[in-house]
């Protein structure tokens, strides 16, 4: 025949009390006014700024990848175009876009860290951006998937940037005096 045992339930733990509002953190001050939080626009800057960085350095990796058949390509499609002018046309495509990826790299890395010259430097890159996409687009009278990308991202990291939760939340680039 079988007992049962009767188990009596014990505490396991006894919770201490729990303060109804968070402190806030040792390396920030209160006094700043500064959201704690990564605002909404900050998040949306810093992935759109490190979307167009990887689609730019994609672009110019793959491009430097295939320069020579590039080259030859535009020669042999081009109407009296020579092999140097060639050259020239697409290391002058190549280098903007790879400058301006990597700029945009360093922001969109550095600005979740709250460094005010991430966001200030980000800005410019992707308004330079967005000015050379409109520029092209206008130039050769078609809009293309990839330009319409490009356009669009860059003009929500300049409305991201530009936002006043991006301005509060970011740091001063200079104190003032």
């Amino acid at each position: 025949m079988m007992t049962r045992r009767r188990f009596r339930s014990r505490p396991v733990c006894h919770a201490c009390g729990v303060p109804s509002s968070p402190q806030p953190a040792a390396s920030e001050p209160a006094e700043s006014g500064a959201p704690s939080v990564m605002p909404v626009s900050v998040r949306v800057a810093a992935i759109t700024m490190g979307v167009i960085a990887a689609l730019l350095l994609v672009n110019a990796g793959l491009l430097w990848y295939g320069f020579d058949v590039t080259v030859d390509r535009i020669v042999r499609e081009g109407d009296g175009v020579t092999e140097a002018e060639a050259r020239r046309f697409v290391m002058f495509a190549l280098v903007p876009y790879l400058g301006i990826g990597l700029i945009l790299a360093l922001a969109a890395w550095f600005l979740p860290r709250r460094q005010p010259w991430a966001r200030w430097i980000g800005l410019a890159a992707s308004f330079v951006l967005g000015l050379i996409t409109l520029f092209s687009m206008l130039a050769t009278g078609g809009v293309t998937v990839s330009s319409l990308l490009l356009f669009v991202l860059s003009a929500a990291a300049v409305t991201s940037l530009l936002a006043r939760t991006t301005g509060l939340w970011v740091p001063r680039l200079r104190s003032r005096a």
